[in-house]
Protein backbone atom coordinates (compact mmCIF):
# COMPACT_ATOMS: atom_id res chain seq x y z
CA UNK A 1 0.00 0.00 0.00
CA UNK A 2 2.55 2.32 0.79
CA UNK A 3 4.51 2.04 -2.67
CA UNK A 4 1.17 2.27 -4.33
CA UNK A 5 0.67 5.48 -2.00
CA UNK A 6 4.53 6.68 -3.65
CA UNK A 7 3.23 5.84 -7.05
CA UNK A 8 -0.14 7.71 -7.14
CA UNK A 9 1.70 11.08 -5.49
CA UNK A 10 4.78 10.75 -8.30
CA UNK A 11 2.34 9.93 -11.11
CA UNK A 12 0.60 12.99 -9.83
CA UNK A 13 3.44 15.37 -9.33
CA UNK A 14 4.57 14.39 -12.86
CA UNK A 15 0.90 15.34 -14.43
CA UNK A 16 1.19 18.77 -12.72
CA UNK A 17 4.56 19.46 -14.08
CA UNK A 18 3.12 18.25 -17.65
CA UNK A 19 0.44 20.39 -17.31
CA UNK A 20 3.23 23.78 -16.61
CA UNK A 21 5.37 22.48 -20.01
CA UNK A 22 4.94 22.67 -23.85
CA UNK A 23 5.03 19.39 -24.22
CA UNK A 24 6.47 20.22 -27.46
CA UNK A 25 9.58 22.37 -26.39
CA UNK A 26 9.42 21.24 -22.93
CA UNK A 27 9.19 25.25 -22.08
CA UNK A 28 7.44 26.89 -18.80
CA UNK A 29 3.66 27.79 -20.06
CA UNK A 30 0.03 28.87 -18.65
CA UNK A 31 0.62 29.29 -14.91
CA UNK A 32 4.71 29.53 -15.02
CA UNK A 33 4.25 32.20 -17.42
CA UNK A 34 1.43 34.05 -15.70
CA UNK A 35 3.36 33.63 -12.46
CA UNK A 36 6.74 35.47 -13.80
CA UNK A 37 4.48 37.98 -15.61
CA UNK A 38 2.97 38.63 -12.04
CA UNK A 39 6.07 39.14 -10.50
CA UNK A 40 7.28 41.99 -13.17
CA UNK A 41 4.55 44.03 -11.27
CA UNK A 42 6.73 44.30 -8.13
CA UNK A 43 10.32 44.77 -10.05
CA UNK A 44 11.69 47.69 -11.88
CA UNK A 45 14.69 47.59 -14.66
CA UNK A 46 12.74 44.48 -16.15
CA UNK A 47 12.59 44.14 -19.98
CA UNK A 48 10.31 41.56 -21.44
CA UNK A 49 10.49 39.59 -25.26
CA UNK A 50 7.85 38.63 -26.96
CA UNK A 51 8.96 36.32 -30.07
CA UNK A 52 7.18 34.96 -32.59
CA UNK A 53 7.27 33.13 -35.84
CA UNK A 54 6.22 34.65 -38.90
CA UNK A 55 5.05 31.78 -41.96
CA UNK A 56 5.19 29.04 -39.64
CA UNK A 57 1.44 28.33 -40.48
CA UNK A 58 1.83 27.72 -44.10
CA UNK A 59 5.66 26.06 -43.37
CA UNK A 60 3.30 23.59 -41.75
CA UNK A 61 1.03 23.08 -44.26
CA UNK A 62 3.57 22.23 -46.90
CA UNK A 63 5.66 20.44 -44.58
CA UNK A 64 4.13 19.04 -41.76
CA UNK A 65 2.99 19.20 -38.60
CA UNK A 66 6.32 17.42 -37.26
CA UNK A 67 8.43 19.64 -38.92
CA UNK A 68 6.92 22.33 -37.37
CA UNK A 69 7.04 21.18 -34.19
CA UNK A 70 11.13 20.80 -34.50
CA UNK A 71 11.06 24.39 -35.74
CA UNK A 72 9.64 25.00 -32.03
CA UNK A 73 12.19 22.92 -30.72
CA UNK A 74 14.70 24.86 -32.58
CA UNK A 75 13.79 28.29 -31.47
CA UNK A 76 13.60 27.06 -27.52
CA UNK A 77 17.21 25.87 -27.95
CA UNK A 78 18.16 28.77 -29.74
CA UNK A 79 16.80 31.10 -26.49
CA UNK A 80 17.79 28.67 -24.35
CA UNK A 81 21.74 29.00 -25.63
CA UNK A 82 20.95 32.50 -25.86
CA UNK A 83 20.19 32.57 -22.52
CA UNK A 84 22.95 31.00 -20.68
CA UNK A 85 25.56 32.64 -22.97
CA UNK A 86 24.18 36.44 -22.46
CA UNK A 87 21.23 35.92 -19.62
CA UNK A 88 21.61 36.23 -16.11
CA UNK A 89 20.01 33.43 -13.15
CA UNK A 90 16.69 35.06 -12.48
CA UNK A 91 16.03 35.47 -16.33
CA UNK A 92 13.01 33.58 -17.83
CA UNK A 93 12.00 31.36 -20.94
CA UNK A 94 8.40 30.85 -21.90
CA UNK A 95 6.19 29.45 -24.47
CA UNK A 96 3.16 31.35 -24.70
CA UNK A 97 1.26 29.67 -26.98
CA UNK A 98 1.64 27.92 -30.38
CA UNK A 99 4.33 30.01 -31.94
CA UNK A 100 4.80 32.79 -29.75
CA UNK A 101 7.26 32.90 -27.16
CA UNK A 102 8.27 35.40 -24.43
CA UNK A 103 11.66 36.09 -22.56
CA UNK A 104 12.30 37.99 -18.99
CA UNK A 105 15.52 39.58 -18.24
CA UNK A 106 16.89 43.08 -17.32
CA UNK A 107 16.02 45.80 -19.34
CA UNK A 108 20.21 46.21 -20.01
CA UNK A 109 20.36 42.75 -21.41
CA UNK A 110 17.34 43.04 -23.81
CA UNK A 111 18.93 43.95 -26.57
CA UNK A 112 21.70 41.31 -26.63
CA UNK A 113 19.38 38.73 -26.29
CA UNK A 114 17.34 39.95 -28.83
CA UNK A 115 20.22 40.25 -31.67
CA UNK A 116 21.80 37.36 -30.87
CA UNK A 117 18.41 35.33 -31.09
CA UNK A 118 17.54 36.78 -34.52
CA UNK A 119 20.91 36.56 -35.74
CA UNK A 120 21.36 32.73 -34.54
CA UNK A 121 17.76 31.82 -35.98
CA UNK A 122 17.89 34.01 -39.34
CA UNK A 123 20.86 31.49 -40.07
CA UNK A 124 20.06 28.61 -39.48
CA UNK A 125 15.98 28.61 -39.91
CA UNK A 126 16.13 28.17 -43.74
CA UNK A 127 18.13 24.83 -42.90
CA UNK A 128 14.08 23.11 -42.12
CA UNK A 129 13.14 23.87 -45.81
CA UNK A 130 14.29 22.14 -48.80
CA UNK A 131 16.77 23.04 -51.14
CA UNK A 132 14.72 24.27 -53.61
CA UNK A 133 12.91 26.27 -51.36
CA UNK A 134 16.25 27.75 -50.22
CA UNK A 135 17.32 29.26 -53.51
CA UNK A 136 13.78 30.53 -54.31
CA UNK A 137 13.98 32.34 -50.78
CA UNK A 138 10.24 31.34 -51.12
CA UNK A 139 7.77 28.25 -50.23
CA UNK A 140 4.69 27.87 -53.07
CA UNK A 141 1.77 27.51 -50.57
CA UNK A 142 -1.86 26.72 -51.84
CA UNK A 143 -4.30 28.71 -50.07
CA UNK A 144 -7.92 28.34 -49.20
CA UNK A 145 -8.90 28.61 -53.10
CA UNK A 146 -6.56 26.17 -53.80
CA UNK A 147 -4.37 29.28 -55.59
CA UNK A 148 -0.36 28.56 -55.62
CA UNK A 149 1.07 31.50 -53.70
CA UNK A 150 4.33 32.44 -52.76
CA UNK A 151 5.22 32.38 -49.10
CA UNK A 152 8.39 34.13 -47.75
CA UNK A 153 10.87 31.67 -45.43
CA UNK A 154 9.95 32.03 -41.93
CA UNK A 155 11.35 34.57 -39.52
CA UNK A 156 11.18 36.10 -36.01
CA UNK A 157 9.35 39.34 -34.77
CA UNK A 158 10.89 40.19 -31.47
CA UNK A 159 8.99 43.05 -29.37
CA UNK A 160 10.24 44.78 -26.91
CA UNK A 161 8.69 46.42 -23.87
CA UNK A 162 10.50 47.11 -20.40
CA UNK A 163 9.26 48.91 -17.22
CA UNK A 164 9.71 52.38 -18.44
CA UNK A 165 6.39 51.36 -20.70
CA UNK A 166 4.05 51.16 -18.29
CA UNK A 167 2.54 51.86 -15.27
CA UNK A 168 1.11 48.31 -15.14
CA UNK A 169 -1.28 47.83 -13.57
CA UNK A 170 -2.06 43.78 -14.47
CA UNK A 171 -0.44 41.39 -16.24
CA UNK A 172 -2.84 41.43 -19.10
CA UNK A 173 -1.71 45.35 -19.67
CA UNK A 174 1.46 43.78 -19.82
CA UNK A 175 1.08 41.21 -22.27
CA UNK A 176 -1.10 43.81 -24.30
CA UNK A 177 1.77 46.08 -24.59
CA UNK A 178 4.05 43.58 -25.78
CA UNK A 179 2.00 41.66 -28.17
CA UNK A 180 1.75 44.82 -29.72
CA UNK A 181 5.36 45.79 -30.18
CA UNK A 182 5.97 42.35 -31.67
CA UNK A 183 3.08 43.23 -34.19
CA UNK A 184 4.61 46.41 -34.87
CA UNK A 185 8.24 44.66 -35.82
CA UNK A 186 6.68 41.96 -37.65
CA UNK A 187 4.66 44.73 -40.05
CA UNK A 188 7.92 46.51 -40.63
CA UNK A 189 9.78 43.52 -41.74
CA UNK A 190 6.78 42.46 -43.94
Amino acid sequence: MEELGLRVQNALRRASYENLTNPTTGLPSGKLIEEQLRGLMQKAHWALLYLGINYLQPFNEVYGFVAGADVLRFLAMVLTNAMDARGGAEDFIGHASSDDFIIITSADRANALKEAIKKRFDAEVATFYSFRDRENGYLTFHNAHGKETPVPLMTLSVGVITDRDGPFSDIRQITEVAAEARRSVQRENV
